[in-house]
């Protein structure tokens, strides 16, 4: 192992005295650079300290004899939508049967549920979803949803009408679809686990570390990492080098990538707001779904439940322009409303309350059709090991074992 304590700063280090370019140069940003000495050279270096690089993190971190580190550039890992997402574990029942989203999210709940299984550590409930329709368009829909759902394996059965009012009395809808395997999980308590793991696997983890550059080594040597710490940069270089950088993905890759390929990403906020009625609370058993827009945007403004029973809905969907506005927009109240009523006619405004807001890394852009996780290593530009996981959202946190599978076959001779 690389000298270097876990959650340590680089304090020790010393730059170079011919590291006198600037950072952002970019007559040096896509040429290989061999006269920098790095501080730091490891196996494998995960950019993104979120719930997937965690658990590439751990994954990787099981390969003896090879040197791992994640780098994460904030002060506490899981900061951004790691940590602002509804905390479902999804069944993998929305998207395109050969997506990525629909593989990954399916393979990745059946890994969940057994890591969860073994170990007391993290809390969850397996508490089901309903996808309620409320006329004929919808009732259509979940019957599509339902013959899809025996094509991918995925267990789903309609409730009786008279079930309906007798199971979630509050709840109104003219046909209910419900998925068993859907449930809910502690995120935090997950990124913990994988941390302890990482750890206890020799893994090492660097905070406060933000990627500024990225060039690649001459003769097919791997890559030079460019990290800011405070007043300090530092120079790490990688064999392999995984970007799960998140909402900042696009701008890792495209330190690297050529021009004509770089890659985007659209900032998506939703809001999250939460019932309180302490005179006539409403109760729900379940997590209780609309149907979803036909583009997939999201999966409509939806009930779920946390782990001591709280009610909240979201999120919403509003495009903006910045990935770091998390800015609590109480008008949106109105059109939460409108939503909730379609499914709890019953629901007040004065019931409801501003939560939390979440920000999405999309590659789809507003009005624009269905698009996949990127995840692949990007030697058609010939940047072998380098491998870009750009538009992770849901169901990310689902699917986080999955990727990290996949990250690992990708890397299996690297």
């Amino acid at each position: 192992m690389f000298p270097l304590t876990r959650n340590c700063r680089f304090t020790k280090f010393i730059l170079p005295t011919h590291y006198n370019f600037p950072i952002n140069s970019s007559s040096l940003r896509k040429r290989c650079i061999t006269s920098i000495t790095p501080e730091i050279s490891v196996d494998y270096l995960i950019i993104g300290g979120g719930v997937v690089g965690l658990s590439i993190t751990e994954r990787l971190s099981r390969r003896k004899g090879k040197s791992v580190l994640l780098v994460e550039k904030n002060s506490r890992l899981g900061e951004e939508t790691s940590s602002r997402n509804s905390e479902v574990i999804h069944a993998g029942l929305y998207y395109p049967n050969d997506s990525l989203k629909t593989k990954l999210c399916i393979r990745g709940k059946h890994l969940l549920y057994d890591l969860l299984s073994s170990t007391s550590s993290i809390p969850f409930a397996r508490v089901g979803k309903w996808i309620v329709a409320q006329d004929f368009e919808e009732e259509q829909y979940l019957r599509e949803l339902y013959e899809k759902s025996k094509q991918i394996q995925v267990e789903t059965y309609f409730l009786p009408q008279s079930e309906i009012s007798a199971k979630e009395p509050y709840i109104s809808g003219k046909q209910v679809l419900v998925s068993p395997t859907t449930g809910i999980i502690d995120s935090h308590s997950l990124m913990n686990y994988f941390e302890w793991k990482i750890k206890e696997q020799e893994g090492d983890i660097a905070l406060r570390h933000k990627v500024v550059d990225i060039k690649r080594c001459s003769q097919d040597k791997g890559y030079l990492v460019q990290i800011e710490n405070e007043n300090l940069m530092i120079t790490i270089r990688a064999n392999s080098v995984i970007n799960s950088a998140g909402l900042f993905s696009d701008k890792i890759a495209n330190y690297i990538l050529p021009p004509t390929h770089y890659y985007k990403l659209y900032y998506v906020k939703g809001h999250y707001f939460a019932y309180r009625n302490r005179e006539n609370p409403i109760k729900v058993n379940h997590l209780i779904f609309p149907v979803p827009p036909r583009n997939l945007t999201n999966l409509g403004t939806h009930l779920t439940l946390d782990l001591q029973g709280k009610i909240r809905f979201g999120p919403d969907v509003l495009y903006q322009n910045s990935p770091n506005d998390y800015t609590m927009n109480h008008d949106r109240i109105h059109s939460f409303v409108d939503a909730i009523k379609t499914y709890i006619p019953s629901i007040k405004q004065e019931h409801l309350y501003p939560d939390y807001t979440g920000i999405r890394p999309k590659l789809q852009g507003p009005e624009e059709p269905f698009k996949d996780f990127i995840i692949k290593e990007e030697i058609e530009h010939g940047l072998k090991g380098f491998v870009n996981l750009v538009g992770i959202e849901s169901p990310g946190l689902t699917s986080s074992l999955a990727i990290a599978e996949m990250v690992d076959e990708i890397l299996l001779d690297k």
